[in-house]
């Protein structure tokens, strides 16, 4: 009994000897550093910047024509039916000069008492109407006259697809700093490694527009036909570059 007792203690003994031996040879978990990036010395580079602006002129392809009728009576109700009458027919000569009617939209209707007789009341009905062919500008400013149209009215040219000419303006002021970038470095002796930036600088318009003027003013309103003279609408674009040089 006594000598399995012993044996049973050299082996436990034994055993946490070679627990400590592992221990003493096992490898420490070592911290690595991570290497610092060497610092960069910053190259100063060389720049140009130019800008330039280029406009795109082209004919105006849709109009804008504020027509009015203007009535008054003793009283709103007796100026209103007057009203209704002159622009029932007003809308209906629009149209057979070739306006859509979904291109005919009230803008203003107003009823206020006449101030130089007060016993009066006066009715205001404007109506913008949209001319998608320009040369039935003339026909159309005619057949409103004719129908009874007697407020003042303005006309007003557009583009259908301004933003389609606006792209145009946009690459030839593209091409515009291009080229007087590659002039600047060139008569500098320097030359252009690449752009830095690009900036559009926006756009700006030039849409031609009559001046307000009374009906009875308008060529139309008698035997002669409304002259017509739409221009051209000028579209601009801006366009600032930088450009890295050496």
């Amino acid at each position: 009994m006594k000598k399995t007792i012993l044996l049973v203690v050299l082996v436990g003994v034994f055993a946490m000897a070679l627990i400590g031996c592992d221990q003493g040879t096992a490898q420490t978990p070592q911290v690595v550093q991570a290497e610092q990036p060497s610092e960069q010395q910053a190259q100063t580079e060389s720049t140009l910047t130019v800008n330039a602006t280029e406009t795109v002129k082209v004919a105006p392809d849709i109009a804008y024509v504020y027509i009015g009728v203007q009535t008054s009576g003793a009283d709103a109700e007796e100026a209103q039916q007057a009203n209704a009458q002159i622009a029932d027919g007003l809308i209906g000569a629009i149209k057979q000069a070739g306006v859509a009617e979904e291109d005919i939209e009230t803008s203003n209707v107003s009823i206020y008492q006449d101030y130089e007789n007060p016993d009066n009341t006066i009715m205001d009905n404007t109506y913008k109407v949209t001319i998608r062919d320009i040369d039935k500008v003339g026909a159309v400013i005619d057949a409103a006259a004719a129908a009874g149209a007697n407020s003042t009215y303005s006309l007003s040219f557009d583009l259908a697809d301004r933003d389609s000419v606006y792209i145009e303006a946009l690459g030839k002021a593209m091409q515009s700093i291009d080229a007087k970038a590659k002039a600047v470095a060139d008569s500098g002796g320097y030359e252009i490694v690449k752009p830095r930036s690009i900036e559009e600088g926006g756009s700006s318009s030039y849409y031609p527009m009559m001046e307000e003027m009374a009906m009875d003013a308008v060529p139309g309103a008698g035997s002669a036909s409304t002259p017509v003279a739409p221009g051209e609408i000028e579209v601009s674009a801006s366009v600032t570059g930088t450009y890295i040089i050496q």
